[in-house]
């Protein structure tokens, strides 16, 4: 296998490309350094902008970790400028306002809203900084080996890579906060009993799972589960009457699309297609 710590591959389908995303560091648990998380953005800049490009999927290599996380041996490397040595001058408040407005992720493109769907599917340890990039999956799969942790509680390390919002957005206070305050390590079970988890698979199958979903899904008329899944991330903070106006905006272009012309034309004609 490459030694490039980020690799992808495009599975061309029906309906459009499926972009897989591989974090290639097994003999760290794929945990991120500077050199991958540059990769990584870049990964996740040509998901988002690339049209083509219908479900993104994100995996580990090897057959121990999705990824453990943040190298905390080249912590410097992820936080450039931030992590100022003991005496060194700290960065002005302008500096790290500008950070928290503007940096795409220590882990790179991890502050990234994808507003396309990502399947993220765990074979393993799925730790820390890890466990922050697993949430970013709209569709969350998981082998029975999988352990997940915020497991930088250890180590004094704090969760920036989105763990503190998605992980109460997808599992609510009651389950997110224990985890977040106490680090403890679950199981994939516990982690499919709480939602972490949406999709518990049988050892070695995950990834097999998870294209086999992304390519389904990318044959799916494609303008109105985009701008569902718009209406969903981008309404959830809405009081409901604004979050219902947001989705009724989503009707007239769809109904006059292209896509659900042809998708109401295949269900006339007996066309029964179901995601399984």
């Amino acid at each position: 296998m490459s030694t490039k710590p980020i690799l992808t591959h495009t599975h061309d389908t029906d309906g459009g490309r499926v972009f897989q995303i591989t974090m290639n560091r097994p003999e760290v648990h794929n945990a991120v350094d500077g050199e991958m998380a540059k990769y990584f953005l870049e990964a996740w800049q040509k998901f988002q902008g690339d049209d083509s490009l219908i479900v993104a999927v994100l995996h580990g290599a090897g057959d121990k970790s999705f990824c453990a996380g943040a190298d905390l041996t080249a912590l410097e490397t992820l936080a450039a400028g931030l992590m100022n040595a003991p005496g060194q001058k700290a960065p002005d408040a302008a500096t790290l306002e500008r950070y928290a407005q503007n940096d795409t992720g220590p882990m790179g493109g991890s502050r990234i809203i994808q507003q396309k769907p990502v399947i993220t599917v765990s074979h393993g340890y799925t730790y820390a900084g890890g466990l922050e990039l697993f949430c970013h999956g709209h569709i969350r799969i998981a082998e029975p080996q999988a352990l997940f942790s915020v497991a930088c509680r250890r180590w004094g390390v704090p969760l920036v890579d989105g763990g503190t919002v998605y992980l109460p957005r997808l599992l609510n206070w009651g389950a997110a906060l224990p985890l977040i305050i106490t680090g403890q390590r679950i199981r994939a079970q516990r982690a499919y009993e709480i939602g972490l988890v949406w999709e518990l698979v049988k050892k070695g199958k995950g990834l097999e799972r998870a294209l086999k979903l992304a390519r389904q899904i990318a044959a799916m008329p494609r303008d109105a589960m985009i701008a569902d899944l718009a209406s969903a991330l981008n309404g959830s903070h809405l009081p409901l009457k604004e979050a219902m106006t947001l989705e009724a905006k989503n009707l007239y272009p769809v109904a006059t699309s292209e896509s659900m012309r042809e998708g109401v034309a295949r269900f006339n004609s007996g066309d029964r297609f179901w995601v399984v």
